[in-house]
């Protein structure tokens, strides 16, 4: 093969793993969604922000690789290399990622809760030696809502007295 071919060649098998490495990185914006919980807007944001940042990659690839020629088959490589990617390996690697960060996850809340028990023993100890109990609170709550209705009864009388006037 001649030395444009080659060049033409290593530029299309480029723009496939360009695709593959961005299905990557989008996977791991998945596997992140998954562990943490994203409203609407956050899942929007961060869509855009990776579109963003792969058009600019994906530029840089075309204008560094083929100084900046457009190419169709450039284009069609990286979808191609997304296709490959997300239909052979996607579904098993963030599921998989996925499961191994929240076993890690649990194991840690699980070892943390075992460490900690003797802390919590010992702050139950000091609070009935104290008297502090747990229904602190509750009690609080309950001068909270009743101050509550103190207030709007006084603010009734006030508004009571100054319409009859």
């Amino acid at each position: 093969m001649t030395e444009i071919i080659n060049l033409e060649v290593q530029f299309f098998l480029t723009s496939i793993l360009y695709g593959i490495l961005l299905l990557v990185v989008y996977d791991c914006i998945r596997i992140l969604r998954r562990i943490v919980p994203h409203n609407a807007f956050f899942v929007a944001l961060q869509d855009i922000l990776f579109w963003v940042t792969a058009s600019i990659v994906i530029f840089l690839m075309i204008y560094e690789r083929n100084n900046g020629t457009i190419r169709g088959f450039a284009i069609l490589g990286m979808l191609l290399g997304m296709i490959i990617y997300n239909q052979l390996l996607s579904k098993f690697i963030v599921k998989g990622i996925t499961k191994l960060i929240q076993m890690i996850i649990n194991g840690t809340k699980k070892v943390m809760s075992i460490l900690l028990k003797p802390f919590a023993f010992i702050i139950k100890k000091l609070r009935k030696f104290f008297g502090f109990n747990s229904r602190i609170g509750s009690k609080f709550k309950k001068v909270g809502k009743s101050s509550a209705k103190q207030l709007k009864n006084v603010a009734k009388t006030v508004k009571i007295s100054v319409s009859k006037k």
